[in-house]
This record gives structure tokens, sequence and C-alpha cells, in this order.
């Protein structure tokens, strides 16, 4: 993830392997559906990606079976080891996704898991936009996703508590995660205490920017792309983008839905 202002303690980012325990992808859905969009909206398939806020690097190693050059960034050091040491054949840099700068363009630029989210004010939102908008040419596909604030601050996806349950062979946990909104800055925060077997409880802390869906079409259409998708959904289903959140929580305690947008630069 790209945080930002230090205002994120997690424990899945100080330990990076237990992410992908945690949020497993079954099917490689995220794979699937970046493959379908590079269908979708690129005249050729890409040769080259950068993911901002690459995490633990899962969503670029599927990437990788088709893509040459596979680059990621993100702003904790815990994950960039961690890609490094686990999925070498990519390219992963460290730093903050609103000043990052790797000096040349890439044919698709992601920016997934909430990272986007992170940036807490406009200026975080402009400066990260500029940063998607610099390491693409004309022509290349932008794909992110957002909390949605229509389903948070509008609609059913706002819970005061989340209790959670992971069990793998290798890692169990449940978790209670509370949450707490600021409706006129449209902020949505989150403190996580986990119970793990054997371990003391630890707490994690997040803050994150709920954007609309005008909102976030104008933030990219301001850094230069034109936006050719919006989805609160990643089997590109026209919506009225309202994102009803399901019925159960998750680990994560994130019970609304995301928004999903596809842009190219012009």
């Amino acid at each position: 993830m790209s945080r930002v202002d230090g205002r994120v303690r997690s424990l899945l980012y100080d330990e990076p392997r237990l992410y992908d325990l945690v949020f497993p992808d079954a099917g490689d859905r995220m794979g699937r559906m970046c493959r379908a969009a590079f269908a979708r909206h690129l005249s050729a398939p890409p040769s080259s990606i950068l993911d901002i806020g690459c995490g633990t690097g899962r969503l670029l190693e599927s990437l990788a079976a088709t893509v040459g050059e596979c680059w990621g960034v993100d702003y904790a050091e815990s994950n960039v080891a961690y890609v490094r040491a686990t999925r070498p054949r990519l390219t992963v840099r460290q730093g903050d996704m609103r000043t990052v700068r790797l000096g040349r363009h890439f044919d698709v630029v992601t920016c997934f898991g909430n990272a986007l989210s992170y940036a807490l004010t406009d200026a975080d939102l402009r400066a990260t936009a500029e940063t998607f908008a610099v390491h693409a040419h004309p022509g290349s596909l932008l794909m992110v996703d957002v909390l949605n604030a229509r389903t948070y601050l509008e609609g059913d996806g706002f819970r005061e508590r989340i209790e959670g349950a992971v069990d793998t062979p290798e890692f169990s946990a449940t978790s209670v995660s509370t949450h707490s909104l600021d409706r006129s800055a449209r902020l949505l925060r989150r403190t996580r205490v986990w119970s793990i077997p054997g371990r003391e409880k630890v707490e994690d802390y997040a803050e994150y920017r709920l954007l609309y869906p005008a909102e976030l079409r104008g933030l990219l259409d301001a850094a230069g792309f034109e936006v050719v998708g919006m989805y609160d959904n990643r089997d590109f289903r026209d919506t009225d983008l309202t994102g009803h959140a399901g019925a159960a929580g998750d680990v994560g305690g994130m019970g609304g839905r995301k928004l999903y947008a596809f842009a190219l630069k012009r």
C-alpha cells in the first residue's frame, strides 16, 4: 500500500506474508478483471505495467504471466522487502505515491487495494493523480479503486462495528473493527484489534478518504485522463454506483463496495 502522513498502522503491512493469507484472491479475480480491461480498452496487449501501492506484489505476479515489464511502488519498506524476497521477477521501488518519479512511462498504471483512499486531502489526491499522469503516455490505461462515498455516506456501507475471523493452515485470528465517519471531510476512520493465539493483541489504525463517483471522474479528468468506465463491481456491470454492501463484513472491516475506474491517458 502507499500510505501517507503515517496515518496507517497495520499488522498486515508489518508482516506482509499474513496479508496474502488473510485476503486470498480466490480464482485470481483481480488479475482476470485487469486482463478483461486490457482487452476492452487497449488496441494491443500491454508490454509494461506500474502498480502504485503494490502491496505484496500478488497482482503483479499474476499479470507478469503475459506482461513483460512489471513494476511496483509501495510506501512500506516491509512490503518492498517481501516482494523482492518472494517475487524476484518483479521490479519494486519504495516511494510515496504523491511524489515518486521513476523517469519512464508504462502502458498500464494501476492503483488498487484502497491505496488512493489513503490520499486524505484534495492536495494529496491531485498529487497522486499527477503521479499517475507522469508515468503514462497517450493511450495508457489507468485502473484505480477507491472507497465509494455514496455507499458509506448515503447507503448501507457504514457499520460501527465489524467482527472478522480468519483460519488458514498457517494463521488463525479474530478481529474487531470499529469505525467512525467524519462526514464533512468525507473520512472513514478504523481501529482494528487482532486477537491471535499465542500473541498479545495487536491494534491497527487507518484513515480513508471517501470519493463520490463524480469526484473521482473529475480528479482523473483534471490529470489528463478520459474515464471510459466506472463500476461498483469487478464484473463491468452498469449500475447506479450506489454500491450496495453485502450482508456480511470481512476481516478488513470494510462492509461497503468500492468504485473501479478505467481511464485512458489523453
